[in-house]
Formats: C-alpha cells, structure tokens, sequence
C-alpha cells in the first residue's frame, strides 16, 4: 500500500514552541495548495485516497483539516504519531544510552502505528499521515527495510512536504 507521509504546514512557534502552535497564514495557504494537488492525483490515477491519519498536535490536525476540504477523507487521530521532548533531548544532550533509549522508543512506537495502518488497507489503497518531521524516520526505515536503532539520524523535512511510501506487511519482518 501507500502511504503519503506529510510534514505539517508552517507553523506559528510559540514560546515556547508547544503541540498547541497554530499555523502561520502561509501554512494555511500551503494546506490548501496540498489538498488541491492530492485531489488532482486523487482523481487521475489508480491509487484510491482511504483515510488521513493526524497526530494530535494542533498544527497536524489543522494541516488535515484544510487539506481534507478537498478530498472528503475520513480522519483519524494517532497520538503514537507524536514525537516528545525526550528524544530532542537524548539528541542535544548526548544521552547515556544504556539507561535509556527515547529513539528507539518513539521510532518502535511509529511504527506501530504504521503496521496497523497498513494491515488495516488493501494493498492498492493510499493513506495520509499528516504528522511532526521526527516520524519521518519510521517511515523510510520501514520502506527501506532498516532495523530501528539509536544511529539513525531524524533528517528534518521541509513544512507541507508529502513523500510517498509504498509499504507492505513484509516490511515487519524485520522488527
């Protein structure tokens, strides 16, 4: 199956940042221009668009919603598609990874959440997942076929960027 992973639409930082940002007028503005590109692929191929997946972050949601205007998709909200300050600060602080393994956690929790996804959709079927940047590393772990580990880098994604995955149940056999 597809999945589209979807980096959120620029957001509002607050101070501090918190899973309450809005989204700034040109994160509107792109949501929009998403959902009208989607809708267009959506009505000019094969793949058929079955549900968006959001974290419940405020900016995620929002980012959904504007671009389900265009699709009529049911949305689902995941709280395992959340990153938490755990992770960033393991990261800044270089922490001692024998007493604890944030990244791991959360890249194992993502997962999870993708492999119900995925076991829940035929395989010609597309999902969206509207989510943070640091979830984008269960994603490409799990097209690729990459063991999750405390090495793996989060690369950081542009606002509103969709990336499409094609994913299927064989990519659990290496968890």
């Amino acid at each position: 199956m597809r999945i589209i992973y979807l980096h959120h639409a620029l957001r509002q930082l607050g101070n501090p940042p918190s899973q309450d940002d809005k989204l700034q007028p040109l994160g509107e503005q792109e949501s929009e221009l998403v959902g009208k590109l989607l809708k267009i692929i959506s009505d000019n191929t094969k793949s058929t668009f079955r549900a968006i997946y959001t974290s419940p972050y405020y900016r995620c949601a929002k980012t959904a919603e504007i671009i389900n205007k265009h699709l009529n998709l049911p949305v689902f909200e995941d709280a395992r598609f959340n990153e938490f300050n755990k992770v960033f600060e393991a990261v800044q602080n270089k922490a001692d990874s024998s007493t604890s393994k944030p990244w791991v956690e959360c890249q194992t929790r993502i997962r999870e959440a993708i492999k119900d996804i995925v076991f829940k959709y035929d395989d010609n079927d597309t999902v969206i997942c509207v989510t943070s940047g640091v979830n984008i590393t269960a994603f490409i772990g799990l097209a690729y076929k990459i063991p999750v580990s405390e090495d793996l880098p989060f690369p950081f994604v542009p606002s509103c960027s969709p990336i499409g995955f094609d994913i299927d149940k064989s990519c659990f056999e290496v968890e």
